[in-house]
């Protein structure tokens, strides 16, 4: 049965991590997107089935660090995989402009021993406007176009030129993107998005407790 990794569980992980990394005396960074991103930055979700992240510094420490942890705490192997590189970002484009979101382990007078950063939420929003899962994996498209939908109301970005607009900031290498004509699967997802979110306008808004900011690094 797949594992639903709450925030308790992440940032219990989170400060196992950091602990073990100040034991080696070293300090880990990691950047954090997907799910994960959001059950620690926003109410916009409350659990997600691993963390998607991208290890800034001491790659092969913080591999075997997480593979440690997943053994203590009754984890699955991959609880926090690099697999969100090939988007965050691709070679050639801007870095996300990332923030520091906290440190661990949280506990008083600890040595810090892993750092995590989050990207603002313009860049999530990017991330999700191009996720491109299966048609068949039905349950994370629908899951998708509601993140997206509740990132567009907390960047207040809710127009198909500003979305447009949007990802040739963060994405100016991907084709369809850099030029006139959007790519016809982008700009469908787009309209999708905008319908939903016409539809959703009057409901409450999500909340955004991390950093904003710039999508990418000034």
């Amino acid at each position: 049965m797949p594992v639903e990794l709450t925030r308790e569980i992440i940032e219990k992980a989170f400060d196992e991590v950091g602990r073990l990394a100040a034991e080696r005396g070293i300090v880990v960074e990691i950047a954090v997107y997907g799910g994960s991103c959001l059950i620690l930055a926003s109410d916009i979700r409350t659990a997600s089935g691993d963390v998607d992240a991208v290890f800034l510094v001491e790659a092969k420490a913080t591999r075997e660090i997480a593979d440690q942890v997943a053994v203590r705490l009754g984890l699955p192997q991959e609880w926090i995989n690099e697999g969100v590189k090939r988007m965050a970002p691709p070679p050639g484009d801007p870095q996300p402009n990332l923030i520091l979101a906290g440190e661990y382990p949280r506990t008083t007078n600890s040595i810090v021993g892993l750092r995590v950063h989050l990207p603002p939420p313009a860049y999530m929003l990017a991330m999700k406007i191009l996720a491109n899962r299966l048609v068949a994996d039905i349950e994370k498209v629908e899951s998708d176009l509601k993140d997206a939908v509740a990132l567009m109301k907390v960047t207040k970005m809710t127009t198909e030129q500003q979305l447009v607009d949007l990802l040739k900031e963060c994405y100016p290498n991907l084709p369809g993107i850099a030029v006139p004509t959007v790519y016809p699967r982008i700009r469908v997802k787009i309209e999708t998005l905008l319908d939903e979110y016409r539809r959703t306008e009057n409901e409450p808004h999500p909340t955004w407790h991390a950093g904003t900011g710039p999508a990418v690094r000034p």
